[in-house]
């Protein structure tokens, strides 16, 4: 039976614990000719929609990859939304509203590993919109609209508002949740005017820095593409360009790391945080108005947060370290994020290792994800808002406990596409068991089950093979967590 919601009757695929509504358009198609508008409303389904299959993706190059797969579909209507909702009827029931990760380059609704049917399962409604990404997302243009990506998720959170209820969802209890670019876009909602009184609690995972461009530096962004490109800044010119010419500039704009990673260890090594992303929200003071700092410094700015990260984010990105780079080029790196010959020594003490790669390569997850993490999680706290943290600890057996690779514990999909390949033969089902539980738990009612995030202790969920709670972990390093300091029952 479809459900007829007011965005009109729609008919999902139903399955044992859930039923899945795939590509429900939230917005007008922005393909062809509105790629570079802000999202409009869409008119009511006058059919029933066939929510059967994934819709179309938002315009990106593919980017092959080794941490999560990112397939593009072609089509018009890439401003859609996929809903997971639990079978059984006695909602209603959470809403997690989830946003991809893929650095705002690429990423879609599409990847299977944002499958929220163990979500449904568990009593969650999931919704996992689209938002456009690149250029598309985020340029300014001449008329200085921008953080269009921000106003794609804002109209996806309103559809939600009006019309999960018809799904069994609460719209008064919504979480807006996500990882990598995900998360720093939801951190980014925090300060957008038009999304408050939308979602209730933030689900943070591995937000990486800067969490806001500068303003003045995506002004110029925009001016280099525009010329680059060798197009207007206004919205028809942009949109009316070649969409392969675009996809073509918007691949030779991708990270050093994600085109040609360098063979040599020691260029590895003085790369490293050196290659900032180009394209990500922005504090344009319209779309988004305060810094996710600022605003989650006020009282009440969420219900709660739930905020943590892998323990080896980004180390992978120095490759294989069996031979050590060179001191000097350890030293460019740590510069690079803003740290010195001195702060290289004391990572070597702390890690207990005598090749610098390994003290440059844990300098560069902590500084780019584990301690801005902190510092929002210390902020938050200050502002009297419930606060958990936690760490992701488990080693895959390649990439360590790197970025994206807690993805399917989070998800309990173990076996999800690529992920056996990431994560090996071995990897505890208790544990995606744990971590998934914590994340349906703070859907519910706002606490996924051990001590709150003081600034007193700074308690920290270590997600392990035996997790625990471990005082101020974030500011650990991972060779140190191996040895619980707090053990917790709950």
């Amino acid at each position: 039976m479809p459900v007829n919601a007011p965005c009109g009757p729609v008919r999902g695929i139903a399955h044992a614990t859930h039923t899945a509504y795939l590509g429900i358009p939230y917005a007008r198609a922005p393909y062809p000719g509105r790629a570079f508008d802000v999202p409009q409303p869409r008119g009511r389904f006058t059919t029933c929609f066939e929510a059967t299959r994934h819709g179309p993706s938002p315009a990106h190059p593919h980017v092959a990859q080794e941490l999560f797969p990112d397939p593009v579909i072609a089509g018009d209507e890439a401003l859609n939304l996929n809903v997971h909702a639990p079978a059984r009827g006695d909602g209603p029931y959470p809403v997690i509203v989830w946003l991809y990760g893929g650095g705002f380059f690429t990423g879609s609704n599409a990847g299977p590993w944002y499958d929220g049917a163990s979500f449904a399962r568990d009593g969650v409604v999931f919704v996992v919109p689209n938002y456009r990404v690149a250029a598309e997302g985020f340029m300014i243009l001449d008329d200085q609209v921008a953080n269009r990506a921000v106003l794609d998720i804002t109209a996806a959170l309103t559809w939600v508002r009006d019309n999960i209820a018809s799904f069994g969802g609460d719209p008064a209890n919504v979480t807006l949740a996500g990882q990598s670019a995900g998360a720093t876009a939801a951190l980014a909602l925090t300060g957008a005017p038009a999304a408050r009184g939308l979602f209730r609690r933030l689900l943070v995972m591995s937000a990486g820095t800067p969490l806001l461009t500068p303003l003045e530096r995506m002004r110029q962004l925009s001016a280099d593409f525009a010329a680059q490109l060798g197009t207007p800044r206004t919205r028809q010119a942009l949109s009316a360009a070649p969409t392969a010419r675009r996809m073509e500039l918007e691949r030779a704009w991708l990270p050093g790391e994600v085109q040609a990673p360098a063979d040599s260890v020691d260029e590895r090594a003085r790369r490293a945080g050196r290659d900032a992303l180009r394209w990500q929200p922005t504090l344009d003071g319209e779309a988004i108005t305060t810094a996710p700092e600022d605003a989650l410094s006020q009282p009440g700015a969420v219900e709660a947060l739930l905020i943590g990260t892998t323990t080896q984010e980004w180390n992978f990105l120095l490759g294989d370290l069996t031979t050590a780079p060179s001191i000097d080029a350890c030293v460019q790196g740590m510069a690079n994020l803003g740290l010195t010959a001195d702060d290289l020594d004391t990572y070597l003490g702390r890690l207990g290792s005598r090749n610098p790669g390994h003290a440059l390569a844990q300098a560069l997850s902590d500084r780019t994800f584990r301690r801005p993490a902190r510092h929002i999680a210390d902020t938050a706290a200050r502002a009297g808002i419930p606060t958990y943290a936690y760490q992701s600890a488990w080693p895959a057996p390649v990439f360590g406990a790197a970025h994206c690779a807690d993805l399917p514990f989070a998800f309990d999909h173990l076996d999800a596409p690529q992920a056996p390949e990431l994560l090996g033969p071995a990897a505890p089902q208790h544990l995606a068991t744990r971590m998934h539980t914590a994340l349906v738990r703070f859907a519910h009612d706002g606490d996924p089950g051990w001590s709150a995030y003081t600034l007193d202790e700074r308690r920290t969920l270590v997600f392990d093979h035996d997790p625990y709670e471990y005082a101020d972990a974030l500011a650990e390093t991972p060779n140190r967590l191996g040895r619980p300091a707090i053990r917790t029952t709950r």
